[in-house]
């Protein structure tokens, strides 16, 4: 095995052993109210005991679409282990897979860089959690790289096809994890509609039919999804989303601009009403090690090659895709009370944009430069597992063990 695979089997190996012991010794393996509708529905969905974990599943749920919860279940069938058990075995598999893909694309030494992210405590609680949200976030990415890698417009009808197929089983793998992920089809609406403006609407005629066929069966499918639940379920979508709060337009403004800020705190997010003492040490944590960092990125990027035209793709994709999701989760936010957006709703904005900052990085060739901000990366990777700590108020625990 060569070294660059070595550090990439490491780096798999770190990451499993993290999600298993810490779902091991926490009291409740990182099981949260939407994790038991999960397991619930996968106990539902494939014969076996969900209604253990704290919701129980008359019949068809509703609230979450059905693919994760068949994931789930269909692992723990094949392997015999409980549900539970395998939510977290799902995720570490999902994370080999991950780095094996980024392999494939880029080479080992760049998939560690790539597959770091993931050792941010924000992202380590995803794939800790018994959450959908990892395996949505890996299928948005591998969305976001075939639009951009492929064309259309290819020369045979098997061809587009092909290209019209894959696309749509992506497309309706998102929608199943998550109903938010139907969004990709407006993405690619307003992508075919710059390339339309870019090439020409003669030449654009050449991809309107392959555009067309991937649009109305996304659509199709998603409607023909929600009249299901509503014929199984009281609810087309898992319930009343949309009502009347008492919050102010104030309020939702107030949650939209933490969300945001959050994103930029990578050692600690800021919790309304929770203890800020961890958030202060993170942010003053984040800011000395940007200190030490960036006069090495500012010198590096000056001697890398520019972005190839693929590379510059990927890049359009994915800032098209962030800002459309951003924009919808927000407006979504002012008609429908759920939780304040946080970061596991903000993650399909700021993972994708983290793994391309690390595509960026692992380019450079000056070895000895790079060993150095991976040396700083791995000091800001373990400050971020202040992610981990629970809420508490460790400023008064201080000045109690003080006191006595």
């Amino acid at each position: 095995m060569k070294s660059d695979d070595g550090w990439l089997v490491a780096l798999w190996l770190l990451i499993s052993i993290v999600i298993g012991w810490l779902s091991y010794v926490n009291p409740t393996h990182f099981v949260s109210p939407d994790s038991t509708y999960y397991l619930s529905f996968a106990g539902l969905l494939v014969g076996l005991d969900g209604d253990q974990y704290g919701h129980v599943s008359a019949g068809w749920e509703g609230t979450f679409p059905l693919g994760y919860p068949l994931l789930v279940g269909t692992l723990a069938k094949g392997t015999g282990t409980s549900l539970l058990v395998a939510s977290k075995l799902l995720n570490i598999l999902l994370t080999g897979v991950f780095l094996f893909i980024w392999r494939q694309r880029i080479g080992a030494r760049r998939a560690v860089w790539v597959g770091s992210v993931l050792l941010l405590g924000g992202f380590l609680r995803l794939l800790i959690y018994t959450w959908s949200e990892w395996a949505f976030l890996i299928l948005l990415l591998e969305w976001v790289w075939f639009i951009s890698q492929a064309e259309p417009t290819a020369s045979t009808p098997a061809s587009r096809f092909r290209y019209v197929a894959y696309l749509l089983l992506l497309t309706v793998g998102l929608f199943l994890l998550r109903y938010v992920g139907g969004y990709v089809v407006g993405v690619y609406g307003l992508l075919a509609l710059g390339t339309y403006r870019r090439v020409g609407w003669e030449m654009g005629r050449q991809r309107i039919w392959p555009d067309l066929a991937y649009g109305l069966v996304s659509v199709a499918f998603m409607i023909g999804y929600f009249y299901l639940n509503s014929l199984l379920t009281p609810s087309a979508y898992g319930g009343d989303r949309f009502y009347e709060t008492a919050e102010t337009m104030g309020d939702k403004l107030y949650l939209i601009a933490v969300a945001l800020i959050n994103e930029l705190l990578l050692l600690r997010d800021y919790i309304p009403g929770e203890p800020v003492l961890l958030v202060l040490i993170g942010i003053i944590l984040q800011l000395g090690l940007v200190r030490w960092i960036w006069p090495g990125l500012k010198q590096q990027r000056a001697t890398l090659p520019d972005w190839g035209e693929r590379e510059r793709s990927v890049w359009r994709v994915l800032l098209l895709s962030a800002g459309t999701y951003l924009a919808i989760l927000f407006i979504m936010r002012l008609f429908s009370p759920f939780n304040g957006p946080n970061a596991r709703l903000m993650a399909p904005v700021m993972f994708p944009l983290l793994v391309l900052a690390a595509f960026w990085i692992s380019r450079w060739n000056n070895m000895l430069a790079r060993r150095q901000l991976g040396r700083w990366w791995a000091v800001l990777l373990l400050c971020s597992w202040l992610q981990l700590l629970p809420q508490a108020d460790l400023w008064e625990k201080l000045q109690h063990i003080l006191s006595r």
